[in-house]
């Protein structure tokens, strides 16, 4: 295919698959429990701009430099272009056809998750996380289609453009018409606990320590600080809980199918007085953590999910906050 690339192909080249379709990779074939998907490539959104109606006016705005007084302007009208774009029938078609084969493996009824993955995303030295946008729980190929052109806009979002420029501050030279956006399909996980771990301890810096944070539900409620989450700090080398702290976690966020997206909901009060994860969660996060660290041999900040006490790789990254 041209456009789409699966997690086995081994692939390692930033400028198709962005960061997070780049580690993505990394894991699965390193045997982590990734969740199933593929990778479109910024290949795809290359040839999608270069084939708009707007290519001239598109171009026009993101090859400029973007002035503080017309940020949210010019933001607005390069999403506004790129939603009125039609993707080309040939990159319509590989999505369909890598849709098609995704679903046929998946069990009845599963859903997906669509997720942006930036060329400057995911370095040691700055991460991209949270700048570009996510779709939860989608279903059907119109929706998912929908969804990466959303992906696409949101390289061209306002904190995005921000972000670019706060890095250009910091002597990184990097243009916005020079960044491109991969979008990675998979298979979406319908967790029953979610959270973030570090192999370093950020809170002091202690490359010694494992820090986890959990919730219950889905990792946006940790992700958007809806929630106040579990902590527990590990001792890296015997896995021993150094400090435990039980989070109010009042709140947690759930699939809300009907409108193929989440929502907020309460939690109960026996969630709220109890460790999200187990002895052995622990455990195994423990393990998932040292190991993933030594495969990159530098801290790491990973997502991750529980469904029915199996434990999925959501994402890994450097951590850029330790002095």
């Amino acid at each position: 295919m041209k456009y789409i690339r699966q997690f086995y192909e081994n692939l390692h080249d930033i400028t198709l698959l962005g960061g997070k379709g780049l580690n993505l990779v990394k894991l699965f074939n390193e045997n982590f429990n990734v969740p199933p998907g593929f990778i479109l490539t910024t290949k795809a959104q290359k040839d999608f701009m270069n084939n708009s109606e707007h290519k001239e006016k598109l171009f026009s705005l993101i090859s400029k430099d973007i002035q503080l007084g017309n940020l949210l302007s010019d933001s607005e009208k390069i999403q506004n272009l790129i939603l009125d774009s039609t993707i080309p029938v040939e990159i319509l078609n590989e999505i369909k056809n890598a849709y098609i084969s995704l679903k046929r493996h998946l069990k009845r009824g599963k859903r997906y998750a669509v997720r942006s993955s930036a060329t400057i995303e995911d370095s040691q030295i700055a991460s991209f996380a949270g700048q570009a946008d996510t779709y939860l729980f989608r279903e059907s190929l119109e929706e998912i289609i929908y969804s990466i052109k959303k992906c696409w806009t949101s390289l061209y979002s306002p904190r995005s453009i921000l972000y670019i420029t706060q890095l250009n501050k910091m002597g990184k030279n990097i243009s916005l018409d020079q960044v491109y956006m991969a979008v990675v399909v998979q298979e979406m996980i319908h967790s029953d606990i979610s959270g973030v771990l570090f192999t370093a301890n950020v809170l002091n810096n202690n490359r010694d320590q494992i820090l986890i944070n959990s919730c219950w539900g889905l990792g946006e409620a940790l992700a958007n600080n809806i929630v106040i989450p579990d902590t527990i700090i590990l001792d890296k080398d015997s896995s021993q809980v150094v400090r435990q702290i039980i989070g109010k976690k009042e709140k947690m966020v759930v699939p809300d199918m009907e409108h193929s997206c989440t929502k907020i909901t309460e939690t109960r009060k026996n969630q709220r007085k109890n460790i999200c994860i187990s002895q052995d969660q622990i455990k195994n996060l423990h393990r998932c953590a040292v190991d993933i660290e030594s495969l990159y041999e530098y801290p790491q900040d990973i997502e991750w999910a529980i469904k029915d006490n199996e434990i999925f790789i959501l994402q890994t990254r450097p951590i850029t906050t330790l002095n």
